[in-house]
């Protein structure tokens, strides 16, 4: 994970709304009042340093108006809630993570970014994630930043000692399906020097699955329908990924997991864009080794953000005019040039800043595989609740993996969670 998901994680927490927002209270924060600039919130690394340098100074096209940044430390979803909950020193702007469907219960206390004149750009921008900042009354709240594309990395060395195929467009059409997938997995332990595992551990395989439908835990309607055949199919692949021994059950950020990485015992990995800081940090040794290409089962996002104008903003207008400037195609090759931000803006893809040759990757180039994966995700719908399933979910798979708890019985007890604190929210 990398550090941007890390201290950006979740704006919102068990219970998914604002908790005490809407309702009566001045429309303006104090935060920008008597000053000569508006503020905007994030987390660190949420946003180019050097774009927000300049917009502190003047935004561009744009006279008199200035939006200096505000980095929050510490648990920045607290912060901002608090904030917004006492009606003092909010924000004209804030950062929300992928998750922005958690403010979608108080989506009063955001400015319709539509009424500002967003549906103007609409096609300039990923259409999933487009619409992903949408509430399902209508109102846009979140404009998209960055995404998390995903595909899968693999060990080209590792696959070529085993007799697999080893170049990407043969290794996609080798593993173009999950079963497909975890049979190379078999083949791989059974062939490779060293007996590499297929990946680091089974909750990767859980949720790639999961995020390749459209459905997760809760619908547009407020049920439950974390029990159905989507989520159980995602769950029964990682549970079979684990009783085939196709997982190193290595744990992300433990010395186990850095240690499996760098000695060539996982061979594979199914996840984001953003991993590929964080996999060059914890194996510089495999350098030129590994490989990319498409994801089993079809392209889907894992991640990336957005910002919001809050209802307290002084000068929605100006606000607004800061968004298009700031997340525009120019400026977002900006943000992945200085911070691997992935564009959210598909006309950035083909500009030569994010076409160069990758070393680690064997000179591979990155956005060959991340672009199009981005540009095909599925339009996913996340409730405010998914947060109170993933925890229960997760936990009785790491359970299953680490202690060999029944898969059955971690099922029905990951279910029975997920059921009992969901009621206690109103969700049927």
């Amino acid at each position: 994970m990398s550090r941007r998901r890390l201290l950006g994680a979740s704006l919102g927490g068990a219970g998914a709304a604002l908790l005490g927002l809407s309702g009566c209270g001045s429309d303006h924060g104090s935060v920008s009042a008597g000053t000569d600039h508006l503020s905007i919130w994030y987390w660190n690394g949420a946003l180019s340093d050097k774009l927000l340098a300049v917009s502190a100074r003047g935004v561009p096209g744009v006279p008199g108006l200035k939006v200096k940044g505000s980095p929050i430390a510490g648990d920045y979803k607290s912060k901002l809630r608090t904030s917004m909950a006492a009606r003092a020193y909010v924000p004209d702007l804030a950062c929300a993570n992928s998750d922005v469907s958690l403010f979608f219960p108080d989506e009063e206390e955001f400015l319709d970014l539509r009424k500002l004149g967003a549906d103007a750009l609409e096609d300039q921008y990923l259409d999933w994630k487009w619409k992903s900042g949408i509430s399902p009354s209508g109102r846009m709240i979140g404009f998209p930043l960055d995404a998390g594309p995903t595909a899968l990395y693999y060990r080209r060395d590792l696959f070529e000692k085993a007799g697999l195929p080893t170049e990407p467009a043969d290794v996609a059409a080798a593993t173009a399906t999950w079963d497909k997938y975890l049979a190379l997995g078999r083949t791989l332990k059974s062939r490779a020097p060293g007996k590499p595992f297929l990946v680091s551990q089974i909750s990767y395989v859980f949720r790639m699955a999961l995020y390749q439908s459209p459905k997760q835990f809760v619908d547009a309607d407020n049920h439950f329908i974390g029990d159905q055949q989507h989520v159980k199919r995602a769950w029964d692949l990682a549970v079979e990924t684990y009783q085939q021994g196709l997982s190193a059950r290595a744990l992300d950020s433990t010395p186990d997991y850095n240690a499996a990485m760098g000695r060539g015992k996982v061979a594979s990995m199914i996840t984001a864009v953003w991993a590929i800081g964080g996999l060059k940090d914890v194996a510089p040794k495999t350098s030129g080794a590994w490989r990319l290409t498409a994801l089993p089962g079809g392209p889907t996002n894992y991640g990336g953000s957005y910002v919001t104008i809050t209802r307290y903003c002084r000068d929605p207008e100006g606000a607004f005019a800061c968004l298009k400037w700031l997340l525009g195609p120019e400026n977002q090759l900006k943000s992945y040039q200085e911070m691997a931000l992935f564009p959210t803006t598909p006309a950035a893809y083909s500009k030569p800043a994010m076409r160069k040759p990758d070393p680690f990757f064997g000179g591979q180039i990155p956005v060959d595989v991340f672009g199009p994966a981005a540009e095909k995700a599925p339009v996913i719908f996340f409730s405010p609740y998914e947060d109170i399933c993933n925890t229960p979910v997760f936990q009785e798979l790491t359970n299953v993996e680490t202690l060999g708890k029944n898969p059955e019985k971690a099922w029905r007890d990951a279910m029975n969670a997920c059921e009992r604190t969901l009621s206690q929210q109103g969700v049927s």
